[in-house]
């Protein structure tokens, strides 16, 4: 039996707002990528402050790594498949590309916002740690 969205949604944890699951989303179609947090806004269809909030949330969750090289604007950026979210976060993928799945996600975080931070970050909190390895 397939998990629902809300299990996997809170398995992962991290994830809060709709720019983190469509980030997510384009960097699982390109897992590996150059660019700037202008770029990405461009690419993905949200301001840079909303970019860079959910490039945070990702790579403190561990399921992005950003290269260490703060001299040129554009940073790789690596999503870590197999990291702390491991298949939930393939099943994740798998289900939000499609339309129902997107849906759904976006309605489960819609759902946990409405809830609260408190319960929102309650739930997030002990999954945000940084990943050994990991580059900022």
């Amino acid at each position: 039996m397939k998990p629902t969205i809300g299990t996997l949604l809170d398995r992962i944890g991290v994830l809060t707002q709709a720019c983190d699951l469509d980030l997510l989303l384009f960097f699982s179609r390109h897992p590996r990528t150059l660019a700037t947090a202008e770029d990405l806004a461009g690419f993905v269809g949200y301001d840079v402050q909303q970019i860079t909030r959910s490039l945070d949330i990702l790579i403190g969750g561990g399921l992005l790594q950003r290269s260490a090289n703060r001299t040129h604007s554009a940073r790789m950026y690596s999503l870590d498949r197999a990291g702390p979210a491991g298949g939930w976060l393939l099943e994740l993928l798998d289900q939000s590309s499609k339309r129902e799945g997107r849906t759904a996600a976006l309605a489960g975080l819609k759902a946990r916002n409405s809830a609260g931070p408190s319960a929102s970050t309650a739930r997030a909190a002990p999954r945000l740690r940084k990943v050994e390895g990991a580059h900022a």
